[in-house]
């Protein structure tokens, strides 16, 4: 699916199943040179997101759905891939920052899958944080509603488990399902995407036996490119501890993978809002993302971690561990301040990537210097979807 030829591409665009998100950014406060930033927190269009959410309980991240109070991603159109039977492909993207110190700058296209959020406790002192990526539930055939304790965003991707009997009537594993949140603690199953944004929800005609589990999934099969990164929304008052220890499960299921490097958290005076804490210049810094282990081409879920060493974060504060796959081709190079720049992914290597029903994109930046406060950024993503 998608785009056979070039041809077939000019159809789809003279058809209408193209268009293009334009974006506006503000920097605030002044972005520290050497440092990764994720967009994604600050005003402008599409709105901030504060990472809402329940302390280190996975939360999706959606199209349609947002983060569950807003909408940070780019709006771009609804589902394709079950309604059409097509898929959707970036055609172009830009870029452009006006500052009077930065440059140059890279943005970097992503799609934010998820985060874990982490406040109060969770960020201040050490110790070891236990994740939640599952809950055990119920079943209700009346209703057609599971029931379970944590409060998943709508459209979270799911799979279900079961131990000591059999899953409900009409539900199966090693099945992917979509939830359609109901209240905090409820849900209809949807078997696509597609199927979930329009409310068509899996008949369930028995209770089941033994205990059920549902476990996230991300929207990337088997989380196939995903990675990770703690970035700031509030910051904490003083401290600078290490990622002493982590787990996650790679792409290919198996778990207790290791970031490596013991990553560096930025100090507070480092630490505020959207800095990306473990990148700059400096030992135990990085990029935008945790460095995966080994061979590892994907991150299918985060199991723990443990800050410790260095010093404390002390005071309020709130960070995400945010999971997002960057999408192939979505670089752009800012030389200079008020350059327009553009990238083509029709002609280029990259060759238009596809993007999946409900992705949430969004732009991390890198300064090589410190930009002033309020400085403006737009971008703009064209896109195209087609059935060939």
């Amino acid at each position: 699916m998608g785009f056979a030829s070039l041809d077939s591409l000019i159809s789809a665009i003279s058809g209408g199943q193209s268009d293009r998100h334009d974006g506006a950014k503000t920097t605030s406060p002044v972005h520290t040179a050497g440092g990764w930033h994720a967009l994604f927190g600050l005003n402008g269009f599409p709105n901030a997101s504060t990472y809402p959410g329940t302390d280190l309980l996975f939360r999706a991240c959606s199209a349609d759905g947002g983060d569950g109070t807003t909408f940070p991603g780019a709006p771009i159109g609804g589902p394709v891939e079950d309604v059409a039977g097509m898929t959707k492909h970036l055609t172009a993207i830009s870029g452009l920052v006006v500052a009077a110190a930065g440059a140059p700058w890279q943005l970097k296209l992503v799609d934010l899958e998820g985060y874990y959020r982490l406040s109060t406790t969770n960020v201040t002192g050490t110790g070891s944080r236990v994740l939640i990526n599952s809950n055990t539930f119920t079943a209700n055939a009346g209703t057609d509603e599971i029931t379970y304790t944590n409060d998943f965003t709508t459209y979270t991707k799911v799979q279900l488990t079961n131990s000591g009997g059999a899953l409900p009537a009409g539900l199966a594993t090693l099945t992917d399902y979509w939830m359609i949140r109901t209240s905090a603690t409820t849900a209809r199953l949807a078997t696509s995407y597609a199927n979930a944004v329009a409310g068509t929800y899996v008949d369930i005609t028995g209770a089941g036996t033994g205990t059920h589990t549902l476990t996230i999934q991300m929207r990337s099969p088997n989380g196939a490119g995903v990675q990770a990164a703690f970035v700031v929304q509030t910051a904490p008052t003083a401290g600078g501890p290490n990622l002493s220890a982590s787990s996650y499960v790679n792409h290919a299921g198996t778990a207790g993978r290791a970031f490596q490097g013991s990553p560096t958290m930025g100090a507070a005076a480092d630490a505020y809002a959207t800095r990306i804490l473990h990148s700059g210049n400096a030992s135990g810094r990085y990029g935008p993302f945790l460095p995966r282990q080994g061979s590892d081409s994907g991150i299918r879920r985060v199991e723990s971690f443990t800050w410790s060493a260095g010093t404390a974060y002390t005071g309020s504060g709130v960070v995400a561990l945010a999971l997002m796959r960057p999408i192939p081709g979505g670089d752009i190079m800012l030389p200079a301040t008020g350059a327009l720049c553009e990238r083509d992914l029709v002609n280029q290597l990259v060759t238009m990537p596809r993007v999946r029903d409900g992705a949430c994109l969004g732009w991390l930046l890198f300064g090589t210097g410190a930009t002033t406060t309020n400085t403006p950024i737009t971008t703009t993503i064209d896109y195209a979807w087609g059935d060939d």
